[in-house]
């Protein structure tokens, strides 16, 4: 009988440092999720999903004049902007720019090809990097997702998708 009540006993001992360790090993990625969910690629991708992409973005920052990527690179890494601004150009000349919640290097990863444009931070950014096996991975694999990726590549492009 005391053997017996001796393991209830280091149950109850060892569980808060246990529920510790647990609380401290788990992280919020609240805002990386809230991103990208705002965004139409993968919007249709369901929670586990999108928790399991979230956990692997990598945050990246820049500086004002600082390339993000550079037109004619290989494209290893999908982007999601969190803030700041940046600026798009193909071959030297501005396309435009793109803000917070917006997305870039879809089409190097979706097509194979070298990067089609370098996108500049004009503003301090912070991005969210995805490695290229984990976006084509969670892209590919879903048909709702692969057909708004392949929508987006084409407006882009300029290019229909019928």
């Amino acid at each position: 009988m005391v053997v017996g009540s001796i393991l209830p006993v280091l149950a109850i001992a060892t569980r808060i440092p246990l529920v510790r360790l647990d609380d401290s090993t788990v992280v919020d990625h609240g805002r990386e999720l809230d991103l990208l969910r705002s965004i139409p690629i993968f919007s249709p991708l369901s929670p586990p999903v999108l928790e399991g992409l979230a956990a692997r973005l990598e945050l990246v920052r820049a500086g004002p004049g600082e390339a993000v990527v550079q037109q004619g690179e290989h494209g290893d890494r999908f982007y999601v902007i969190a803030s700041g601004e940046l600026e798009v150009a193909i071959d030297g000349a501005s396309q435009g720019t793109l803000g917070p919640g917006e997305h870039f290097g879809e089409i190097a990863l979706l097509r194979d090809v070298p990067r089609t444009a370098t996108v500049t931070a004009r503003t301090e950014v912070e991005v969210f990097a995805l490695e290229r096996e984990d976006f084509l991975a969670a892209v590919t694999g879903h048909s709702a997702s692969a057909e708004a990726a392949e929508a987006v590549v084409g407006a882009r492009l300029g290019i229909s998708t019928i």
